[in-house]
């Protein structure tokens, strides 16, 4: 491999929509861009940034929804509605098809189910 393709490599543009990174028995890992979203079946927790967010618990709901942006028209993003007023951004994808295919996954690991429309405050 030659030294340009390294550095794009290293330096390219990260995807700007929400992908599956890895999956095990064990852990979905989402990813987009440089956000990488753990789900842990084995200590049931959520990690961002290497950071514990939530435990599996704590999910009301997963929410997909709709959400304008000024780059493109609508993005569709997938968070996670916590206990209380907590919400955490998973990410986004174009379509809703995915989106709501890649809920779908964050629903069978975490066993929260989801549903539509933006995140309450409730």
């Amino acid at each position: 491999m030659d030294v340009r393709s390294l550095v794009a490599r290293w330096l390219g543009r990260q995807d700007d929509t929400l992908v599956v990174h890895a999956e095990s028995p064990t852990t979905l890992t989402l990813r987009q861009g440089r956000l990488l979203t753990a789900f842990d079946r084995l200590s049931r927790t959520i990690t961002q940034h290497g950071k514990v967010v939530a435990p599996f618990g704590n999910i009301r709901h997963i929410r997909v929804y709709e959400e304008a942006t000024p780059a493109r028209s609508t993005v569709w993003c997938i968070a996670l509605q916590l206990a209380g007023t907590r919400s955490v951004r998973v990410g986004h994808c174009a379509e809703q098809a995915r989106a709501g295919e890649l809920a779908r996954q964050v629903s069978a690991v975490t066993g929260a189910s989801v549903v539509a429309g933006q995140p309450t405050l409730m």
